[in-house]
């Protein structure tokens, strides 16, 4: 599966939508009520399904599916490049 796919998955859940009708392009905020409770089950969502911690700003930023995409490849990144502790 990749990313794009477990990003639209992630997002249909918490959005209640059909993840095939998601495209890259939609904005997160036509999908339904985004609020910031929205923004947070998003962002726990995808620390669970990417084993990331997706920073609150961060995610804020991000419009649109694709975005949401960037921001998980980015963070999916810097922790491989970073060694364990």
């Amino acid at each position: 599966m990749t990313t794009l796919e477990r990003v639209r998955k992630v997002v249909a859940e918490v959005m209640r939508v059909p993840a095939d009708t998601l495209d890259p392009a939609a904005r997160i905020e036509d999908l339904g009520e985004t609020d910031s409770l929205t923004l947070a089950e998003i962002a726990t969502a995808l620390d669970a399904e990417f084993v990331v911690r997706v920073p609150s700003d961060d995610l804020a930023d991000a419009r649109s599916v694709a975005d949401l995409v960037a921001l998980v490849e980015r963070l999916t990144a810097q922790s491989e490049a970073t060694p364990a502790s």
